[in-house]
């Protein structure tokens, strides 16, 4: 992963580095900038720019996943918020000011732009969502341009399918997420394990070899 401080602009005199909660996986190409806070059991796909530098903070709590491609940036003096266990499907774009309440879908392509969504909304796929608040359960169809709050009253509840669609989808990213960093643990812990055997060392006269094994 790129983690980087954010730099000294004429709006902000503050450098800020990205937080990352140790239960966390983010993928080595995922590029994190500035004041990003990733809370516990988050999944970071590769290829995600999470970019806290011009706008701040962007905050992703717990048990959320950001699929590949996926792009997070604010506006001046504006911020990103994503709620508990919600997915952020491959390619989507999400722009501050922005707050997505929890265990909302964002499906693939979509863009959300300064909106409010409430909790359990599901936003279909290559939806635009721009300057409107959403209601909890609201559902936006795919290819939707919603663009007015007028616009917001004629839309669906998400229903049974959609919450099994988002229950589906989270349990599959908390399973891979457990994974991926087990897989970390285990090269971490083999590396330290190489690290620990020592140079054979020569016993003098008696010229044996020893050698140490941690």
């Amino acid at each position: 992963m790129f983690l980087e401080s954010s730099p000294v602009t004429t709006w902000s005199e503050e450098v800020s580095r990205p937080q990352v909660h140790p239960t966390a996986y983010i993928h080595h190409t995922a590029v994190i900038i500035g004041d990003v806070r990733i809370e516990k059991n988050v999944i970071i796909f590769p290829g995600v720019v999470l970019r806290a530098d011009e706008g701040s903070p962007i905050i992703i709590r717990e048990g959320s996943n950001i699929q590949d491609r996926v792009i997070m940036h604010c506006l001046q003096g504006s911020s990103i918020e994503i709620g508990a266990r919600c997915s952020i499907a491959h390619g989507a774009v999400v722009h501050g000011p922005c707050v997505i309440g929890g265990e909302t879908f964002v499906g693939f392509n979509s863009v959300v732009h300064e909106a409010r969504l409430g909790e359990k909304c599901f936003v279909s796929h290559c939806a635009l969502v721009t300057g409107v608040h959403l209601p909890g359960l609201a559902m936006v169809p795919a290819g939707k341009m919603l663009q007015t709050q007028d616009e917001v009253a004629f839309l669906p509840e998400a229903g049974g399918a959609e919450r099994s669609f988002l229950y589906k989808v989270l349990s599959v990213n908390e399973e891979l997420r457990r994974g991926y960093k087990n897989i970390n643990h285990l090269e971490v812990h083999h590396q330290e394990h190489r690290a620990r055997i020592k140079r054979p060392a020569w016993e003098g006269a008696e010229g044996k070899e020893a050698l140490t094994v941690g």
